[in-house]
């Protein structure tokens, strides 16, 4: 199967079920038919822009992203971190999350897509993750911010 049809065969899988892992959405084109490897699945998803996000039930999945303007990307981020976000503490340059399980990727996907000057990179776990900013004044800064999105 050529990757332009994987590719929209993947993008019907996932919005028309819940598929929260490569693992599952492998498995899933299998049924169907598709060969592929796990390295194709994942080149598949990054081309695609595919980001891990959680439904009306709390699921973490993978949902299409589309460009969304920067006030709407600025809204989800502000979601996502009153929903998914526990603690903040600073540590020098650098800001340690707490989160509910599974919300670290949810929350770093938005906050990547946010694309703020302050932050250097992220880096998500399963329910942590850290913010390398470029200062430690950045740091203060970007972590009032986030608190601020809590309220």
């Amino acid at each position: 199967m050529k990757k332009i049809q994987r590719q929209s065969l993947i993008r019907r899988i996932i919005t028309e079920q819940p598929v929260s892992t490569q693992e599952e959405l492998l498995t899933k084109l299998q049924e169907v038919g598709v060969k592929a490897t796990q390295a194709t699945i994942s080149r598949d998803i990054r081309e695609m822009k595919l980001v891990k996000s959680h439904d009306e039930n709390k699921q973490v999945r993978y949902a299409l992203f589309s460009q969304p303007s920067e006030t709407l990307n600025e809204e989800r981020l502000k979601s996502a971190v009153k929903r998914e976000v526990l603690k903040i503490q600073i540590v020098q340059f650098m800001i340690v999350v707490l989160t509910e399980k599974d919300g670290a990727d949810v929350v770093t996907n938005w906050l990547d897509e946010a694309a703020y000057p302050e932050v250097a990179a992220t880096i998500a776990g399963v329910d942590t993750f850290i913010v390398i900013c470029r200062s430690e004044e950045d740091a203060q800064a970007f972590a009032e911010k986030l608190e601020k999105m809590r309220e």
